[in-house]
Formats: structure tokens, sequence, C-alpha cells
């Protein structure tokens, strides 16, 4: 037989070619199909491997992007690559060129590549492999997806409540049952820990064990949904998300005033306000049509921001900094997104652009606020907090007011009948202006070591080191300043304290020129530093050189500032007259140049309070202070602007009273060779200003000012949020740096989620009712997450910070999509949480066996109830509870209970107001720990050893840890020994055996009684310490005087130190607290 050689070559070639059209998958990956899901789903099975291991490559962030292959985009995922391969092709490996590279042995091919340290399991790589065999059939991210209701079939005809039969038809599938009903005794003491935060009385316990009515547990759960403890214990988790605190957080983390927001969170939680309300008031309140005072309060959320002080930093880019925050607490707290890795780059991870961070800013974008405080106090916008009273009084002194303006119209009108055109009546006409002060700027003499006089005058004075320099003025001689330390200081002997209600004027002669950009030349001002409010009132130069003229009370909201429209000029002599009507308003103030009136413009008009300079008392507060005048210079330096005037001063007078045109006219001429025509108008409107009349009905009208003033001032005021008149520009920034924006941007959502209604104004409103929106899939599901977590120890999302790509999958979306959607009919969060503790799931016991040990370590199945340590307020609140030391009172200011001495001292001394922590007297000592005051830099110790949060940021999951340190704040903390202490004496009270006392407080304690044993520990401990302090009466002594509140002194101190070791067991006791 011959061979055809050729033949057989063909044939081979076409076995070759055969062969090489499937890939050859390893006996070591093939293995693990048969432990994986019989239908792999991308989104829970793929997604997280591709985000973890490849996005970085290969994912949303164009700029760390390589190959152009991008898997987070289906049609991206399966167009073709540059090499004209694709990375998948669905059912077919051979084609897909993820599967052959994830397969490869070649270093310089496989992927993940060996150096990203990312490298696949046998078990990823089998998944992925299955999934594009199965047809790679996509699908968008799982929380991007509308939730959808569907309720399963249970085989089980005893469940009817819906989370049953999601949480049974997951545990069948794992071969899993639910574990039995708890006892009454632990679900009463679980209940009244979820939904209160307190423990349950004896009483409380006892009632419901006995109460065998088939509602007896709902009526509990009833109950306790109303109590004002059950908005406590809500309000609390509330505080963490929305960064609540009682200092500004930064640098010298000075006092601000928000407990007033707490009180309406309080009031919101106990009215069962719906969520979609309860969020958009403190989102947008102000923004809402004819919005009250309450819904302008609740806006107070978004000022929680930590703010600084710190002198040098850069305005701007702090101001960004608070508008961020607001930005990522949104994101965090409403969306369960991770915005902020957005703000440098595109994100890693999530279909969220650079762009997207930055439209999403703009809502945030429009308030004049401050990027550097003062130290202590609050900065606008700010709202008045007015009572009924007061409000009252305001209003019946507007109308007063208004009626009194309405009088000074009509006889105006009526004396411009009077003063008819007269040559006559112009030539006798004089200016008369009522002249307090006269600067000449003649001369300046050393008078001390520390001062030197100017014009003969020791209230008119000078530094000694550097004085101006005389020079030719317009009038004899001027002052040339030059030098940092040329200003000059008028006292109040000279000029007094002017309050905005009293009018006066000024006047003076400058030559100066133009300043570099950003700095500022001050004339003459008493408005102090950043520290001081900037209180007070400034003419000044700005870097354009503009003449401005600010009244303040406190910057940037509770002041009125106007400015010329054009500049000065330079170099040369000009003549500038200021005055002030007392009304204070921008209206009431003209400027005038060289004898005329000058175009100007109102930039901020909302005085309101006085502007009379202040400085800081420890003990008093803000408190009135006798600033003198400056010249030349300004009192603020924090900014690094010394407002440094650079040029020649002459000739400054100061009056009493408003300047007619005519008398400025007059003022002018004095100094000048010019002689002008006097217009008829001025003339008339001189007259009519100084005529009797008018001028008596302008003391009526400034005494009602005074009055409004008066009882304006001391009302609270609280941070809040208010749009600008003008929309502020936003910027999208390189890589976040605020000095570097790129392009503007409008305000929009993140394209990846539903877009705005166009009907929805683009304004934080809108963005709220976005937000509520049904085609929004996040915010239902994000609050109804939190929300679980809270009931049930963990949501059915690990991560409710992020929802993301990143983020846990949930444990059971079916659930968590139909309880989102229920959520979302009337946003009923009361309903939400007894929907919640009605089920069999809650109900559970906690008790855990060997199966549910080796199949759901973590109960992500909830197979069974959880085991949780409490947070740190609410183990303080037991033990004041147990002890019977809490003080109920619902709302008000937030307190200081004890806390170790020198604290606050160490971290540094810029807040006046919180150098030293004042520790609170009385009942305050013993309030709820949702009424703790928060410092950010030095938050409670005691509560920060159980994790509670410094609240510098949102919060929706605490840590939880597991320190030495827990056991000894329970055992020596002055709050914990003291409680110890009081609830001894109060079981030694309540009974008269010893055995009989002990079961008592174990009972406060556990709310269940003591087993025979524990019971026979406690009382040897009991007898063992009896002993030793009968032995050391003055070991008895020293413990039972721990904390401010007195001893029993009807109870042998021996006994009560006994028992009081007893107590402080049992409030160690691991089940005292722990919820089960």
């Amino acid at each position: 037989m011959i061979l055809d050689f050729r033949k057989i070559y063909g044939l081979i070639v076409i076995i070759g070619i055969l062969s090489s059209c499937s890939l050859e998958v390893p006996e070591e990956i093939s293995n693990q199909y048969s432990s994986l899901p019989e239908v792999v789903d991308f989104n829970y099975h793929v997604k997280p491997i591709l985000s973890d291991r490849c996005y970085q490559c290969h994912g949303p962030d164009e700029k760390t992007r390589k190959a152009g292959l991008r898997l987070d985009i289906e049609s991206l995922a399966f167009s073709k690559l540059e090499s004209g391969k694709r990375a998948f092709s669905a059912g077919n490996l051979y084609k897909s060129e993820s599967a052959r590279r994830i397969l490869h042995q070649d270093p310089d091919i496989v992927m993940p590549p060996p150096e990203a340290n990312l490298q696949l399991t046998q078990r990823e790589k089998a998944m992925i492999l299955k999934w594009i065999e199965q047809g790679a059939e996509w699908k968008e991210h799982w929380s991007f997806l509308p939730p959808q209701n569907k309720i399963p079939k249970s085989k089980d005809n005893t469940l009817s409540h819906p989370i049953d039969m999601f949480v049974k038809n997951k545990l069948d599938q794992e071969g899993l049952d639910f574990s039995p009903k708890a006892s009454k005794a632990i679900l009463v003491r679980r209940l009244y820990f979820d939904l209160t935060g307190l423990p349950p009385s004896i009483e409380a316990v006892d009632e419901f064990i006995n109460d065998n009515s088939e509602k007896a547990y709902e009526n509990l759960v009833d109950r306790l949904l109303n109590t004002p403890a059950h908005a406590e214990r809500m309000a609390l988790d509330w505080m963490d998300l929305s960064r609540y605190a009682d200092s500004h957080g930064l640098h010298a983390d000075g006092i601000r005033t928000m407990w007033p927001w707490r009180d309406w969170v309080l009031k919101a939680f106990q009215e069962n306000m719906p969520y979609d309300q309860f969020v958009t008031w403190q989102l947008a309140g102000d923004l809402i049509p004819e919005a009250t005072q309450e819904q302008k309060l609740a806006t107070a959320f978004n000022r929680n921001s930590p703010m600084t002080a710190e002198g040098g930093v850069i305005d701007e880019e702090w101001r960004l900094h608070y508008v961020f925050d607001r930005t990522e607490t949104l994101s965090t707290a409403f969306m369960g997104l991770t915005v902020a890795c957005a703000k440098c780059h595109d994100h890693k991870f999530d279909p969220i652009s650079q762009k997207d961070y930055y439209q999403l800013t703009a809502f945030f974008n429009n308030i004049r606020e401050l990027g550097m405080t003062g130290d202590d106090g609050e900065f606008g916008p700010l709202l008045p907090l007015t009572d009924e009273q007061t409000q009252s009084k305001l209003d019946q002194l507007n109308q007063s007011m208004s009626a009194i303006k309405k009088e000074l119209a009509i006889t105006s009108e009526e004396l411009k009948q009077v003063y008819e055109y007269s040559d006559e009546l112009i030539k006798k006409t004089k200016a008369q202006p009522n002249l307090l002060f006269h600067g000449k700027f003649e001369e300046i003499s050393q008078i001390s070591k520390s001062r030197h006089s100017v014009d003969g005058k020791k209230d008119f004075y000078g530094r000694s080191d550097q004085t101006p320099e005389v020079v030719e003025g317009i009038k004899g001689n001027a002052f040339k300043f030059s030098k940092d330390h040329d200003q000059l200081y008028i006292t109040n002997k000279l000029i007094p304290k002017m309050e905005w209600t009293e009018p006066f004027s000024l006047s003076l002669w400058l030559n100066t020129s133009k300043r570099k950009q950003e700095s500022t030349q001050t004339l003459v001002a008493n408005s102090g530093g950043k520290n001081d409010l900037w209180r007070g009132w400034e003419c000044y130069l700005d870097d354009q050189n503009r003449v401005n003229i600010r009244l303040i009370n406190v910057t940037p909201s509770n002041l009125i500032h106007v400015r010329t429209v054009d500049s000065i000029k330079t170099n040369q002599w000009q003549h500038l007259a200021v005055t002030l009507d007392g009304t204070g308003k921008t209206e009431g103030v003209q400027l005038f140049l060289n004898g005329e009136k000058i175009a100007q413009q109102g930039i901020i008009n909302n005085l309101y309070k006085t502007m009379i300079p202040t400085k800081r008392d420890r003990k008093k507060g803000f408190v009135e202070t006798d600033r003198s005048l400056i010249v030349g210079k300004s009192y603020e330096g924090s900014t690094g602007d010394y407002g440094l005037f650079m040029g020649k001063l002459d000739e400054f007078k100061f009056f009493k009273g408003v300047l007619t045109p005519f008398e400025v006219r007059s003022i002018h001429a004095e100094n000048t060779n010019q002689k002008t025509e006097t217009p008829w108008e001025e003339v008339q409107q001189h007259l009519i200003e100084k005529n009797s009349e008018i001028v008596k009905i302008k003391k009526k009208l400034k005494n009602n000012r005074e009055e409004y003033l008066k009882t304006y001032t001391p009302i609270e005021e609280i941070m809040v949020m208010r749009e600008m008149d003008q929309a502020r520009p936003t910027y999208l920034y390189n890589r976040g740096v605020y000095s570097e924006p790129l392009y503007t941007v409008e305000a929009k959502v993140p394209a990846a989620l539903p877009a705005m209604d166009e009907s929805l104004p683009k304004n934080r409103l809108g963005l709220s009712q976005w937000l509520f929106d049904p085609k929004n899939p996040l915010t239902a599901r994000v609050a109804v997450n939190r929300y679980w977590q809270m009931i049930f120890g963990q949501g059915l999302v690990g991560t409710p910070n992020d929802f993301g790509v990143q983020g846990q999958l949930p444990s059971h979306p079916e659930l968590l999509d139909w309880l989102a959607i229920r959520f979302r009919q009337n946003w009923d969060v009361r309903a939400l949480i007894k929907e919640m503790v009605l089920s069999k799931t809650y109900q559970q016991q906690s008790v855990s066996n060997e199966l549910l040990d080796q199949k759901d370590p973590n109960n992500i199945l909830l197979a069974r109830a959880n085991v949780s340590r409490l947070p740190a307020e609410i183990i303080r609140d037991n033990a004041l509870k147990v002890s019977g030391l809490l003080n109920p009172k619902f709302g008000g200011e937030s307190v200081m209970p004890y806390q170790p001495d020198g604290l606050w001292k160490e971290k540094n001394n810029f807040s006046t107001f919180l150098y030293e922590y004042e520790q609170s007297a009385g009942d305050d000592l013993y309030r709820r720990g949702l009424y703790t005051f928060i410092r950010r830099t030095s938050p409670p110790p005691n509560m920060m050893t159980f994790d509670a949060t410094s609240r510098e940021v949102c919060t929706v999951k605490r840590d939880v840890t597991s320190t030495p340190l827990q056991a000894l704040v329970l055992l020596n903390d002055p709050q914990f020994f003291e409680a110890s202490r009081v609830f001894a004496e109060r079981m030694i009270k309540n009974k008269d055996r010893l055995e009989d006392q002990i079961r008592f407080g174990f009972r406060l304690a556990t709310s269940r009684y003591p087993k025979q044993e524990e019971l026979e520990i406690l009382v040897d401990l009991y007898n063992n310490q009896y002993d030793f302090f009968r032995n050391n009466r003055d070991k008895a002594y020293q413990i039972i005087s721990v904390g401010e509140k007195p001893r029993d002194k009807n109870i042998y101190s021996v006994k009560t130190a006994a028992m009081t070791m007893v107590a402080n067991t049992l409030l160690n006791h691991n089940e005292t607290y722990t919820r089960r």
C-alpha cells in the first residue's frame, strides 16, 4: 500500500484546526463546577470578581484603563478589541479572549498579571468560565435596577408574614430552618432595647409574661413605638448619620449651637414624620414655598459639617470642603454610594465619573458661607429661633414702624410743597452738620514709651515704634501710610461706639495707589477679627479700589454691605463721604466722591442684630467691648490680609447724624477752590431733613428700631441653609484641587441613575424630590437596609454605605426589594419597624448550634436572632436606668457628664468657651447619652471605648471592637461606679433578705431570675466584700463617695459598699449590656 502523504498531512492540519477551536479547561478548575450555582448570575457571582480583580485596569476610570477594554458596560465588554478579539463571546470559551488569558500560564499573557497581586482562585476562574458557557447573560448592577415585588410561595402553611416567607425560602435552599421562638422574658427585653434603647422594668417584664392575650406582643410593640424613648433611640443613629456635634471639629474645635436641630429630629421621630418629608426638610426645607421656621431649622442637617478656624487657611479651599462633605453625606446616607471616590478621578469601580461628582456638588454650592470661621460661635447663614411671644412683639414693632414710615412719607411730601424753589431760600440755607471728631493729621508726637499722640490728642494715637510720615496734605499736613504698623487709633472717648440704629457719617481726603489682587485697604473701622465675629463697622477699599462699607453682626450673613460700582482714581487727592441713616439697610447708606453722589450697589442687606464690637469671655460668652476705631489697618489678620492702607490721609471728620447731599457738597468745598452750583433738589431735601417735624418723626422711628434691636439681639441662632440670590458657578477641579478649576458644570444627578424629571428645579429641593421619585432604585433600599440593621443587628446589605460594585451583595435581595416597595408607599418608618419586629424571623431565639455554626457562622441566612453588644450610649443609659439615676427629660441642650480632668486643655487653648470641661451638675449628669456634649477632637472617652463615633463624617455603621478597656470602663468609670452604688442602695431598700436583694438586682440588670449557682456566687461576693469593708472603713467610705449623687446615710456604709461591689459585678455581666 502506497501512502498518500499529502492526504495525511491535510488530515493532520484539519484535526489541528478542529482541536484548536476548543479551549481545554484544566482539571483543577473543572472540578470546581460541581460546587458552583446551577445558574451563574452575573450580578451575584461574576461582577464581584470582575470589579475586585479587573476594574482597576478595565473599569470606569478612563485614565487607568488599558488595552481599550472596559468591563463595566455590556456593549464594551462584548465588543471587538484593538487586537480584533473579544473579551467575552457568549457561549464560546474559545472565542473569549478573557478565558484564554485567565487560563494561560505565561506571565506575560495571563490575566490578571502577576505584578497586580490580584490572582484569581480556581473557583473564581470556574465561575467566569461557566458563566461564559451558559451564554454570558449580562445584567446591570443590582442596586441600579428597579426593585421587584415578588413574594415567594412557601411550603410552610404556618407562615403568614412576607418577611418570614422570604427568609424561609432562603433557609430551605440551604437545608436549614428557623430557630425556636425566644422566651417572653428575652423578647420583652429585646424589644425594649431595639425600640427604646432602655431596659424594661421588672413590672414591664412581668406584665408581658403574664399577658396571654393574642395581641399581647403587638400591643407591647405599639406602646413602645409611641414613647419618647423610641424617638430618642431613632435619633441616636441619625446623629451618627448626620455627623452631629456640639463643636466645629477642626483647629480650635470651638463651640457651636446645634442642639435645637437635634430637638427637631426628636420631634419628627416622635410624630412619625414620613421619611420622604423628614429627609426633604433636612436637605431643602428652606426652598419649600413659604417655608416655616421649622422647615428652615431642619436644614441645619447640612450645616453639621466640621469647620475650621485656623488662621492662614485658604477660605475658598475650605468652603469647598464643606460643599464636598454635604455631597458625600448625601451619597452615603441616602444613595448608599461612595461618590467621594470620584472627587479626583472617575470612580474606579462604580459608573460615577468625576463630572458626576462635581455636578452633584452644584446642588450644595450656592450658600453664602465662610471657609475660615471664628474659633467659637455660629456663622451664617443663620436662623433666629424666635418663640411665639418674642415673634409677636417683633411683629407689633414692625407694624408700628410701618405706620411711622407712612407718616414720615406723608409729612415729607407736604413739606415739599412748603419749600418751593426760591433763590432767597438757597442763599439763607446753611450746612450745620453735627461734628463729633475732627482729625487734622497735622502733627504726631511721642507722649510715652508706647504711644505717639496725633494733633495733640492723647486718645488719637499711634504706636511708639512706627508712625506715619507727615507730608503735605490737602489742607496743611497729611499722614502718609507706608509701613506695616503705621495704623492710628481713636478711642471711644473721642468717637463713641455706634449702633446701627444711630445715624452717623464720616468724611476724609485720601490719596492712594491700587493694591495687589485680593488685598484690601482699611480706611477706618472698629470691626474685630474672626474670633470676635468681625462685629463692628468698617470702611475700606477692595483690591479694585472700590469703596466698601460694612455694618456687621457676624459674617457672612448678618450684615449690610454696600460697594461703589466704579473704582476710585489713584495717585490723586479725593474726598470721600459716607452717611448712614440708622435704618440698618443698604438703601440707608449713601456714598459720595468729591461732593457728588456716586453709583453704588448693595451686596448684602441682612442686618438685624447689634453691631457693637464684641470680645469673648469664658464665663459670659460674647460681651460688648470698647474697641477703638483703627485708621489705616484692619483688626483682622488671620487671612494674611491685614488691610494695610498705602497712601495719604487728611481731614478725617466724624459726624453724628445723617449728612444731606447739600452738607456733603459743603464739606467738600471747604478744602477746594472749586465753586459748584447747588441743585435746588439738594437744598429742598436738606430743609426737609432738618425740619423739626421730620426730626421728631424720625426720633420716634429710631426708638422703635432700638426696641426691635433690643428684642432681637438675644435671640439664639442656628446655622442653616439659605440660597444666594445669584447662583455661584460650580467647577470640575483637576484632581480635586480647589485652585485648578477646569470647566463649569451644572447641577445634575449621576448619569448611571434615572435622570431628574425636567419639571423639577435644579436645586436641593429638586434633588430631594428626585431621591423620592419612584424611579429612583436606591433611596428606599438604602433606608430599609439601615433600619433592618438597627433592628436585626446587621443589614440585608452588609455595607450600608456602599450599594455599589465593591459593596456586599444583599443576603435576601427579593426581601430587600419587597420592603423597599412597601416602604415607599407612604414612607412610614414606624410601620416599617413594626413590620420587622412582628415577624417570626425577629422573634427567634439567639442560641446557635453546631449545624448553624458550620453552615452560617455569621447568621447571614437569619436562622436565629443575632447577639450584639449594645451601642455605647445605650450601655450607659442602661446602667443609669437600672440604678434609678436616669433623668428622663426629653430634648434640650447638651450636657457634660463625668470625664477625666484635663482632656480639653491638652487639645488646645484657642477655643475660649471649650478651654475647660465644665462638668454638669444635678440631674443633668444623668441624662441619656444622646444628649452628651460631643466635642469632635475630644469626644467622651467612655463612649469612644465602646466604639461611638467622633461625628466627623457621615457614619451609617459603627465599628465593633472588643478590648480590655471596655471592662475597665464598666468597672471603674465614675459614671458606672456611681450607678453601682445607687443601684446597690436600690437593692438594699427594696428587700429585707440578702438573697432577695440580689435576686431583685439581678432581674433589674438582666430581666431574668438568677440561677441558684449565680445567686450563690453573688452572695459569697457580698459576704467577702462585707468582711473586707468592715475591717477597712476608709475604703468603704472611699467607694461610696464616688459621684455627685449624695449617698443614703440611712444605710450602713459597710453594707452599701459591699452591695456596691455586687451591683458593679451585675453591671459588668455580659447579659446586662448585650442584646440577645
